[in-house]
């Protein structure tokens, strides 16, 4: 893994992240995409547009039309070029000759890359708002982008179209594990020589009205009043998740081909896993989730003791955090040791299939750091979790190995393993 581009509630660098991660820092905040005066949650991990901007380029006139999961997806990927070498700085890019509007590829991209990128929702505001549009206004009024903007190909599309990526381009609509989907499925096409390079991660932005009335339908979004008390992962009092909007994206390269061009390698993927199974429609099952996690660890050869690090799916959810504590007991039950766990979704909200990727992008700093971050929010811990390490506080650890869950509606389960390059 050679390049990391985020953009998430605590800002639009990999560095802001880890800064506000460590620090406890909570990007949960009132939420101003509409009215929430009729729901009962009101508040969201919301990113700020403002940061979110792209110099001259192909595309430029639809870029600014598309859902904002489009825009969050092509900025992470700008960013993860830059961060690999593939791209100069935004500030030193040149800019194309002619109308910013130029078909011609931006610079800088070799050959032989390809685009895996996981969605859930997609376009769901823009569905949202054009239906609206259309009752209010008449079907004339429907916008042309409409189609193009909502579809949840159309991030992926994006990406390759900008930078003249022409080899495949995969979009892996696997709920909230989609994104951690789409990064097994870019490092199997590496290791089988498919291909040299890929971006590969996720991106989600639903924060509209139709998504709050359908999960405080379902009772999964968290009722509390005070931002900075929810949702609390783990916590004896955790009463549901927060909507949240972000995008992460990564280069993942051949290793010769990282070490031919001397790139900075900032971990390997080495482990992936996704399997199948609930007891419901909407929950997380213990034992396929503990398979799901057995099952990395045996594709990254490692044994269950060899995890100095679990980031979990926890979203302070009641069931589901409970769940997934119960497949880590199950999965390292007879280690020698344990992993430390946390959850960055005190800090983040739930970003759906942006989850997994986020996840990874913390891992990859606490692999460069040494350190595990805190599970923010976390006052009380649930009694029936007291065998468990859970990280309350920032903490400076031997880290070599990392792993990832994100497990999603219909009982899609996956896990990676990020370990030191």
């Amino acid at each position: 893994m050679t390049g990391m581009g985020v953009v998430c509630p605590l800002g639009s660098t990999v560095k802001d992240l880890w800064r506000g991660l460590l620090a406890g820092r909570s990007g949960i905040v009132p939420l101003t995409r509409f009215d929430p005066g009729r729901f009962r949650s009101r508040f969201a991990g919301q990113i700020d547009d403002t940061v979110v901007t792209f110099p001259p380029g192909p595309f430029q006139f639809e870029i600014k039309r598309m859902s904002a999961f489009v825009r969050y997806a092509l900025f992470a990927a700008d960013r993860a070029l830059e961060d690999s070498g593939f791209l100069p700085a935004t500030e030193n890019r040149p800019s194309l000759p002619g109308h910013s509007n130029a078909r011609a590829a931006a610079p800088g991209c070799p050959p032989g890359g390809a685009v895996f990128l996981g969605v859930a929702m997609g376009g769901l505001p823009s569905i949202e708002a054009g239906v609206l549009r259309q009752e209010q206004r008449g079907v004339r009024k429907t916008s042309p982008f409409l189609i193009p903007s909502l579809i949840p190909n159309m991030a992926a599309s994006a990406i390759a179209l900008r930078h003249g990526i022409e080899g495949e381009q995969m979009t892996v609509a696997g709920a909230c594990a989609g994104g951690c989907q789409a990064l097994g499925q870019a490092m199997r096409a590496i290791q089988s020589g498919a291909h040299s390079w890929v971006l590969a991660g996720g991106a989600e932005a639903v924060t509209t009205p139709i998504t709050y009335s359908g999960f405080e339908a379902m009772n999964a979004l968290s009722r509390r009043d005070d931002p900075a008390a929810t949702p609390r992962p783990f916590d004896c009092e955790r009463d549901g998740m927060v909507v949240g909007e972000a995008a992460a994206v990564f280069v993942l390269e051949d290793r010769a081909h990282a070490e031919a061009r001397g790139a900075v390698i900032h971990g390997e993927l080495t482990g992936f896993a996704g399997n199948s199974g609930c007891d419901d429609l909407t929950g997380v099952s213990p034992r396929h989730a503990a398979r799901c996690m057995a099952g990395a660890l045996a594709d990254a050869s490692l044994e269950p003791d060899a995890i100095d690090c679990l980031f979990a799916q926890a979203s302070g959810m009641i069931q589901g955090d409970a769940a997934e504590l119960e497949a880590v007991r199950s999965m390292t039950a007879g280690a020698r040791r344990k992993p430390i766990v946390t959850s960055i979704k005190g800090h983040t909200g739930y970003t759906f299939a942006a989850n997994g990727p986020m996840n990874l992008a913390g891992a990859l700093m606490a692999l460069r750091c040494q350190t595990v971050p805190p599970t923010a929010k976390l006052e009380r811990t649930d009694p029936s979790f007291a065998d468990i390490d859970i990280a309350c506080e920032s903490r400076p650890a031997e880290v070599r190995h990392c792993l990832i869950n994100a497990f999603g509606f219909g009982g899609i389960n996956a896990s990676l393993i990020v370990s030191r390059a």
